[in-house]
């Protein structure tokens, strides 16, 4: 007979009401006796408290899981025990899903329980843990030590509505002779579960090294993906630290570094896959020679990734971010140091057939063959708010790139961006080619290439109106070449507070000290669109009435010791 979840706390707890109390029960009492009964039923999860299991590695007690003197040895017989709404305690160690080597058994996780690691083995409240110090291992290295190749396929096999929370989950290989096989570190299918103060690491899969997610959508917080692998067979390869295929989870300041993938390093996200992730980092994360998104690829999905920085991310395509078919929305996010291969595309983030909303942003010091900061290829991005700094592209566009691609483009500020080649290198700030952009209220100044140092028109029809452009000589002067005059335009320095240092003494991007703010005396306050202007700036500041052109609007500095004035502008 199945057990049915939360039912036996339910029947006991019911049986003893009923026996101590029913003498004293008018019917009205009854009535809602049964009536709470009832809805406990359904959510008795909420309802009654659950069982703590321990399990410790070297308990020598009953082996019983009621204490840690008397805790479990294996894990595997604490998730065996343990019923909805119960927990297990696991202390510092490790533990492998089976003493044998049959490479299908992984620690499967229970619906409606919580599993817990980081206790030293003397506990008594859950807060008393610590999962830096008292390191729990979840292991795949069932076989030969140092050999990944007779590895659990899964370390964990997820479940709804279970709780993962404290552990370093490592060794999980898929690797079968000519098979695709996903999810080393965790496979969720058709399940939800929560993770929490996890490391995934070291694991190895044909697609979603650390953890793969299929029609799921997991909670996962403060965790970290490292050093995994996917590289695999029938167009796998995709997502080293995560991959998620048509699924939605929300990820919440996790760190994904150092993992390696045929595409989407960090991350893949593919199959009208919608995930949301905030104050999230991906650094040093690679793809293979021709594979795209070093940090994180997205293919026919719609992230939405808020306040996360990719920093010192590598591919072929995209070393930051490669968007195809996609329709992620990007918001305060930081694009640094990214690279691709040096006839590649897009260093902070390459966008093929697709419309990102890409606001607030920074792309500063990425490098590629095309595209330093931004490539556009069939694309319609809408940018807004954002800056390009010191982004390098070998060929063309410096900053941003546009081919074939007619993107929206408001607020923005282009500096010291470089097409740094020699023959036919063009469009320091922006390139474009068979493109035809709207960019409106821009500051493009001084940027460098051989060819069309500010921008570059090869073919298309862009237009720019209200935007400050060195050497365009303003409307009514203006210079054909770049493309078409919609009126408002100047050519006059915009008198940056310290473009040397564009994040600032602080080397923080979208703070008060930004040396991409305006002077007091800029040409470019009051001087933007009000109608098309943003209603906040980079900052989060209100934009005035007549607002200014770039990404920051002009206030007077404010002295440290001035934060909450400060923030009464935002």
């Amino acid at each position: 007979m199945s057990r049915i979840p939360g039912w036996t706390k339910v029947s006991k707890a019911v049986g003893w009401a009923l026996a101590h109390q029913i003498q004293y029960l008018s019917l009205a009492l009854r009535f809602v006796l049964f009536a709470g009964v009832a809805v406990c039923a359904q959510h008795a999860e909420l309802a009654w408290a659950g069982v703590i299991h321990h399990v410790k590695a070297d308990a020598t007690g009953a082996k019983n899981g009621q204490s840690w003197a008397d805790a479990y040895t294996d894990l595997q017989a604490g998730l065996a025990a343990a019923e909805w709404g119960d927990e297990i305690w696991v202390a510092q160690g490790t533990y492998k899903p089976t003493t044998g080597t049959l490479r299908t058994v992984s620690f499967v996780l229970e619906a409606g329980v919580g599993l817990y690691g980081g206790f030293a083995g003397a506990e008594t409240a859950l807060g008393q843990r610590n999962w830096t110090t008292n390191a729990t291992v979840l292991s795949g290295n069932i076989g030969t030590a140092g050999s990944a190749a007779d590895n659990s396929y899964h370390v964990v096999t997820g479940a709804d509505l279970a709780v993962l929370d404290g552990f370093t989950i490592t060794g999980g290989d898929t690797y079968v002779s000519g098979s695709s096989n996903y999810g080393g570190g965790m496979y969720n299918d058709n399940c939800s579960p929560t993770l929490a103060n996890c490391t995934f690491s070291g694991n190895w899969a044909s697609s979603g090294g650390g953890m793969y997610n299929h029609n799921s959508s997991p909670t996962v917080t403060n965790c970290t993906f490292s050093d995994n692998t996917a590289s695999g067979y029938f167009g796998g390869g995709n997502g080293g630290g995560m991959h998620n295929e048509s699924s939605s989870p929300t990820v919440t300041s996790c760190m994904f570094s150092d993992n390696r993938a045929t595409s989407g390093g960090g991350m893949y996200n593919s199959d009208d896959s919608s995930p949301t992730l905030t104050n999230c980092t991906f650094s040093g994360n690679t793809t293979s020679d021709g594979g795209a998104g070093g940090g994180m690829g997205n293919w026919n999905s719609s992230p939405t990734v808020t306040n996360c920085t990719f920093s010192g991310n590598w591919a072929m395509g995209g070393g930051g971010m490669c968007n195809s078919s996609s329709s992620p929305n990007v918001t305060n996010c930081t694009f640094s140091g990214n690279t691709t291969r040096s006839d590649g595309y897009g260093g902070g983030m390459y966008n093929v057939n697709c419309s990102p909303t890409v606001t607030n942003c920074t792309f500063s010091g990425n490098t590629t063959g095309n595209g330093g900061g931004m490539h556009n290829q069939g694309s319609s991005p809408t940018v807004t708010n954002c800056t390009f700094s010191s982004n390098t592209a070998t060929y063309g566009g410096g900053g941003m790139i546009n081919e074939s691609s007619s993107p929206d483009v408001t607020n923005c500020t282009f500096s010291s961006n470089t097409a740094s080649g020699t023959y036919g290198s063009g469009g320091g700030g922006m390139y474009n080619y068979s493109g035809s952009p709207t960019v409106a209220n821009c500051i493009f100044w001084d940027n460098s290439a051989p060819l069309g140092a500010e921008i570059l028109k090869n073919s298309g029809t862009p237009a720019f109106s209200h935007c400050d452009i060195k050497g365009c000589g303003g409307s009514g002067a203006w210079d054909a070449a770049l493309g078409t005059d919609g009126g408002g335009n100047i050519a006059a320095d915009p008198r940056f507070l310290a473009p040397a240092t564009p994040a600032g003494a602080d080397g923080l991007w979208r703070t008060r000290d930004d040396g991409l703010r305006l002077r007091s005396n800029s040409p470019c306050i009051g001087a933007a669109d009000p109608a098309v202007a943003p209603q906040k700036d980079i900052l989060g500041l209100r934009r005035n009435t007549i607002p200014d052109i770039g990404a920051y609007e002009y206030y007077p500095i404010v002295p440290a010791t001035a934060d909450p004035v400060w923030r009464l502008f935002r």
